[in-house]
């Protein structure tokens, strides 16, 4: 997977209906968690489905905890899966040319 350089801008997306966004930045992946500051106070409550994106990686999981911390909002997210981008492009170009190249 890839290094995740703190303070990289994120959105993340509630997969409720309906979605909402929210912006923040990443703070930390460490294993299958993730830890993220968010721009605006967020009501996306604990067990709530979420996807963010970082340039290499689609990451979907679920809102562990909440808390405020120095006046923003945090969040730590369980990852439960995750796409290498670069991997699924090659996919999506093999299905649609028959080639990996």
């Amino acid at each position: 997977m890839c290094s995740v350089t703190s303070g990289a801008r994120i959105s993340l997306t509630s997969l409720a209906n309906p979605p909402s966004t929210v912006e923040g930045r990443l703070l930390s992946i460490d294993g299958r968690y993730a830890e993220a500051a968010l721009d605006d106070e967020t009501s996306l409550p604990r067990g709530c489905l979420v996807q963010f994106e970082t340039p290499e990686v689609l990451y979907l999981g679920e809102i562990e905890s909440g808390w405020m911390e120095a006046g923003a909002s945090r969040v730590r997210i369980l990852i439960e899966h995750s796409v290498d981008l670069e991997k699924a492009a090659a996919i999506r170009r093999l299905w649609e040319t028959g080639s990996p190249a």
